[in-house]
């Protein structure tokens, strides 16, 4: 299974946090793209619960069984 990247992240940082990260990535022998993939990643897995991710994989279960909610709905008190 592979995993299409389609979506892009446009971020301005510092110059010298610019030069740190690049050295880093180069130390690791990394990408940029990849560092930032896997730092997010991690701030994510650490922020969220288990029980967060559970919610959201029935979420998306329902969403793409056109089980969901319009959000539209939702704000206009609708629901």
């Amino acid at each position: 299974m592979s995993i299409i990247m389609s979506k892009e992240l446009l971020i301005r940082i510092p110059e010298p946090l610019y030069r740190r990260v690049k050295k880093v990535c180069a130390d690791e022998y990394k990408s940029m793209s990849a560092f930032v993939r896997e730092l997010l990643k991690e701030r994510v897995d650490e922020v969220l619960s288990s029980e967060d991710w559970d919610d959201i994989n029935i979420a998306r279960k329902e969403f793409k069984t056109k089980k969901s909610v319009s959000w539209r709905s939702i704000k206009r008190g609708k629901v």
